[in-house]
């Protein structure tokens, strides 16, 4: 991560800490805008990124307690007390970046789940999601217990497990599980019916995610260079950065595929996003109207009006195009009867037309 000037580093992680979080939300809100103004409505793998930057949040929050304890000072210039309230933050940052890495990485797999109903896909969203949540647990219940109770925070004097094969474990297993989910994609790309280029496209939205395993790959060096150091609080500073960069691409990668431009792509490859409807804005009603007397079983006048525009647009599921017909009929019985409204059965019927595409199969 390069060297830092001066007696302390808590700017450099503090401001990188904010800077990364901002940008996290931001992914976020464009993601979540688009969706709603597209298709009017949210998906599972929305809920779910909106609960990894909620922990996001968290985890920055404390990240940023642990450097006003202290954090990228020299550790031998902070007081006993000040060195415990700093590692019990940092020990709630490990345990929260744990579920919103879990969380953002569930996501993404849930969205390329959501693209086609395939068995085959069906099955390798089940093998993807499953590891993620099952390293995920793995990583929580090793954290929460990385040294003896009571104090399993207290990394500096404590007794703990050896953290530095500890790190290179969950480092290892993050970067696995991006390496499935990145194959689930390419996975589903290869069967598209499309073009050459079209697929390098899809590959490459999906290929971002090669930063979240980069990042990874530099903590791991980072790790081995520092952690066995006696100055915990001054030395670690660039691998807690590296961790900031690592939960940030890995929401914004995740949010990256669901931008409009590759959502329009998707439509046009005759992929759709499972629980999302895509219907034409143009209206048409029909009403019509019957009428009989004494010489003729029945006689009919139509009126056929149509409006709306041209564009696809997205509508919550079960939605359609209206088409309403209206009619109204005299009964056999009342053809002499000299009132016009006489034994008029009228009634209206209304039906629920929804356009269906054909998938393009491979």
């Amino acid at each position: 991560m390069g060297r830092f000037s001066g007696d302390t580093r808590d700017p450099a992680v503090n401001v990188t800490n904010w800077f990364l979080l901002v940008t996290a939300a931001l992914s976020v809100i464009f993601r979540l805008g688009t969706k709603y103004g597209s298709f009017r409505t949210f998906t599972n793998d929305d809920y779910l990124i909106i609960a990894s930057l909620i922990f996001c949040a968290g985890q920055s929050i404390a990240v940023s307690m642990s450097v006003a304890n202290g954090y990228g000072y020299h550790i031998f210039t902070l007081t006993p007390d000040r060195i415990d309230r700093m590692m019990q933050s940092q020990y709630a940052a490990s345990l929260l970046y744990t579920i919103s890495l879990c969380l953002s990485k569930l996501s993404l797999s849930c969205f390329i789940r959501n693209l086609t109903p395939a068995a085959k896909d069906e099955f390798v969203a089940l093998v993807v999601q499953a590891s993620i949540t099952v390293v995920a647990l793995i990583d929580l219940f090793g954290t929460a217990f990385q040294c003896n109770l009571p104090q399993p925070w207290n990394y500096y004097t404590g007794k703990c497990m050896d953290l530095e094969a500890w790190h290179y474990f969950t480092g290892a297993t993050n970067i696995t599980t991006d390496v499935m989910i990145t194959l689930q994609a390419l996975y589903l790309i290869s069967r598209i019916q499309t073009s050459r280029r079209r697929k390098l496209v899809f590959a490459s939205i999906f290929l971002s995610r090669v930063s979240v395993i980069l990042a990874s790959i530099i903590e791991l060096v980072l790790v081995s260079q520092n952690i066995r150091t006696t100055d915990p609080s001054w030395a670690t500073c660039g691998v807690t950065i590296t961790i900031e960069v690592i939960q940030c691409t890995s929401i914004v990668s995740a949010c990256w595929a669901q931008l409009k431009p590759f959502l329009k792509m998707l439509k046009s490859n005759g992929l759709r996003i499972q629980g999302v409807d895509y219907r034409s804005t143009t209206h048409t009603k029909w009403s019509t109207t019957r009428s009989g007397n004494n010489h003729h079983n029945a006689g009919e006048t139509a009126k056929f009006t149509r409006s709306g525009e041209h564009e696809l647009m997205g509508m919550g599921a079960g939605e359609g195009n209206l088409t309403t017909v209206s009619a109204a009929r005299l009964s056999d019985d009342d053809h002499d009867s000299q009132s016009s409204q006489a034994g008029i059965i009228r009634e209206t019927r209304t039906w629920v037309v929804t356009d269906h595409r054909r998938s393009e199969e491979s």
